[in-house]
């Protein structure tokens, strides 16, 4: 029996951040149902499109976000589909919606009505700044979390203008906690019969995340001091990316790691200078000592590919890491011997690799298609 196995969830209005949060429970085992408009999520057409063809069925974005699902179609404008709604959230313990404020009470489907046919529902709604206050209605987008919430101030070079970095990882974080929120919130409703309303706001989920924001605000609420842009791991030690004969390597280090890095590069003249440090630290704080270091590590890590270099750094527990390409990292030796990785084949597009569990539970997690638009539309709708 899978974790969630016995929960049904209804989804509503799509996007990232509500179909991974969704995508958590039907991984592990809930039933997941999608309610999609006619023309389908928004994240079905949104890029990459495997094999580079645009189609409803081949965003990459919508089939990692949406594996293990149903999906149902149902015109939310027509009241004849808004009742069957409601039929199916009277079977449902947890809805998960990703409207504007206001959307479902227009609707007639807001949080009273709901709980009129199902009194102890857990509703989960995610929005850019939640339920309430001055921004409740606006747009929110990964660019705008990042600019808003302090992390791009302290983004890229002193001497341009503040930069983001690539992706959606704020809008996945989003997706995240409203799957861990909700899952608390269905705990007290099945202990104590008591439903909830779970207000998520990307952007404070964005304020509170590890993701640079709590160490910006935090230590402005602490010194007063906002963050700067600049090269933060520049100077005399070796902190950043660093080329070898087949990439990059991550390094990092401090002066009390200096002992690992020696021991692992193991370069005469740079021993050498390094004991006339010792015996006169002074001489440390010099240009000469970044040449020295320069003149040693280069020519050992260009002699070594990224694996290597990584591999003998660790022996001397000294923190260096390959740069992997995505590539790389599906086959990654470690990952295979795991199982981490699954390839689920999809009528319309063929094999497509999985990531797998963010956390391993004994048969508590498995994977399944992506749902075509609809393809459970008239099984869901005849059983109610």
């Amino acid at each position: 029996m899978r974790l969630l196995e016995g929960i049904r969830v209804i989804e509503l209005g799509g996007g990232i951040a509500g179909s991974y949060a969704t995508k958590m429970f039907a991984d592990y085992g809930a039933e997941v149902i999608k309610i999609e408009p006619p023309e389908g999520d928004e994240t079905r057409r949104m890029a990459p499109f495997i094999g580079d063809e645009e189609g409803i069925d081949r965003s990459a974005v919508y089939l990692h976000n949406n594996t293990g699902k149903k999906s149902v179609v149902l015109d939310l404008n027509r009241e004849s589909d808004r009742e069957s709604l409601k039929k199916l959230v009277a079977t449902a313990g947890i809805v998960v919606e990703s409207f504007k404020p206001g959307v479902l009470a227009g609707w007639g489907l807001g949080y009273e009505d709901l709980l009129a046919v199902q009194p102890t529902l857990v509703l989960t709604s995610i929005t850019p700044f939640g339920q309430n206050g001055p921004y409740a209605d606006y747009e929110g987008s990964e660019l705008i979390y990042y600019g808003m919430g302090g992390p791009m101030l302290g983004n890229g070079s002193a001497d341009r203008e503040p930069l983001k970095l690539g992706g959606y990882m704020q809008v996945y974080q989003t997706g995240n906690v409203a799957a861990l929120a909700t899952l608390a919130a269905h705990m007290v409703a099945e202990e104590q019969g008591e439903p909830s309303h779970v207000d998520i706001s990307g952007f404070e989920v964005g304020l509170t995340s590890p993701d640079r924001r709590t160490t910006f605000l935090v230590n402005y609420a602490f010194n007063g001091e906002s963050s700067v842009r600049g090269d933060l791991l520049g100077g005399i030690l070796p902190n950043g990316a660093y080329p070898t004969d087949d990439g990059y390597v991550q390094i990092m280090i401090t002066q009390a790691w200096l002992p690992r890095m020696l021991a692992t590069v193991q370069d005469p003249d740079m021993n050498a200078y390094f004991g006339e440090v010792a015996a006169n630290p002074a001489l440390f704080p010099r240009i000469e000592t970044k040449e020295a270091i320069d003149a040693g590590m280069y020519p050992w890590l260009l002699s070594r590919t990224k694996e290597e270099v990584m591999e003998q750094a660790q022996e001397h527990k000294w923190p260096v890491t390959s740069i992997n390409s995505p590539a790389e990292v599906i086959h990654n030796k470690h990952f295979a011997a795991r199982g981490f990785f699954h390839t689920v084949d999809y009528p319309a597009v063929g094999p497509v690799t999985h990531m797998g569990a963010p956390f391993n539970v004994d048969a508590g997690w498995d994977i399944a298609q992506a749902p075509k638009l609809g393809a459970d539309t008239e099984a869901v709708l005849g059983s109610l």
